[in-house]
């Protein structure tokens, strides 16, 4: 799911030749690899149709396949990690050209607490956080 929909997302500001290099070095596999344990997921008839993975209250990936975005998908995985946050705050990074994903995080009521430029990239990115009360 990931490799499949990472050159349509990323590809229009990381460049296609960075995403398809990424890929190719077995990032993706190592990723999951390395995080599967931190990750919950979202199937659509057996099929994974999204994922979240958050370590120590940061919301390290959140993704959900492009045929299946604006269902509620991402926003159940997300609203499942604030019920099991507790009463952290859950922190992620975005680059700011990803506009959608900036406006989906601010529809979950994250707010930007920084913005910086991404060395590897020279891409903003802005820290966003939201303080989650389950009790």
């Amino acid at each position: 799911m990931q490799k499949a929909s990472l050159p349509e997302t990323y590809g229009p500001f990381v460049g296609q030749s960075a995403v398809e290099e990424f890929v190719a070095a077995g990032n993706v596999e190592r990723y999951f690899g390395e995080h599967w344990p931190d990750a919950t997921v979202a199937t659509v008839e057996g099929r994974i149709v999204g994922v979240v993975v958050c370590r120590d209250a940061l919301v390290d990936l959140s993704w959900v396949d492009p045929a299946f975005r604006s269902q509620g998908i991402g926003s159940a995985l997300m609203a499942d990690l604030e019920r099991r946050a507790g009463d952290e705050e859950l922190r992620l990074e975005v680059w700011t050209v990803n506009e959608r994903a900036v406006a989906f995080y601010k529809r979950l009521g994250f707010t930007t607490a920084e913005e910086f430029t991404e060395p590897d990239t020279g891409l903003a990115k802005l820290v966003m956080r939201k303080a989650v009360r389950t009790g």
